[in-house]
């Protein structure tokens, strides 16, 4: 059994793209990824980015997020 403890460290909005599409970030902007940025599910605008590992984003093929009030999940 192994256990992994994730540590939270924030990413400025005006770099979240960048940091997730290093090679295409020019092409795509966070507007029409996400809109408003807000939660349809809450209306809250904080966002955790799921670990490159996780299940999500390995059999999506995208980064995905997940609202860190309601656990909304939604890619990138």
């Amino acid at each position: 059994m192994r256990f992994f403890q994730s540590v939270l460290k924030e990413i400025p909005a005006s770099e979240i793209i960048e940091h997730c599409y290093p090679l295409h970030h020019k092409e795509i902007t966070l507007e029409e990824r996400m809109g408003n940025g807000k939660c349809p599910d809450c209306d809250c605008d904080s966002w955790i980015l799921l670990p490159k590992e996780s299940s999500a984003v390995t059999q999506g093929g995208k980064d995905y997020c997940e609202c860190m009030n309601c656990g909304y999940t939604t890619h990138l």
